[in-house]
């Protein structure tokens, strides 16, 4: 798993997450962002030599692995706080 990436693919993970928007209740799976690092930084590999429409594809789904990645933290740290015994009681 990429811990960082280069500040090229730094620029599309930046856009990906700036362009999507998923539904509230789409689900999550823990390698997201392992992907959409890989992903931005095949764009920043390729930069120039992709068509703009195909790029333009790749970040949008790029947009949504980031998305997923976030809501995968957020998800997980949200079971934390219940297995610990800390969130409301339903």
């Amino acid at each position: 798993m990429m811990n960082t990436v280069t500040p090229e693919a730094a620029e599309f993970l930046t856009l990906m997450l700036e362009e999507t928007r998923l539904p509230d209740d789409w689900d999550t799976s823990g390698f997201w962002l392992s992907h959409a690092q890989q992903l931005a930084q095949f764009l920043a590999d390729h930069r120039g030599r992709i068509p703009l429409t195909d790029a333009a594809m790749l970040i949008g789904l790029g947009g949504m692995l980031v998305e997923m990645a976030k809501r995968e933290r957020e998800a997980s740290a949200e079971a934390g706080r219940w297995l610990r015994g800390e969130g409301d009681a339903a």
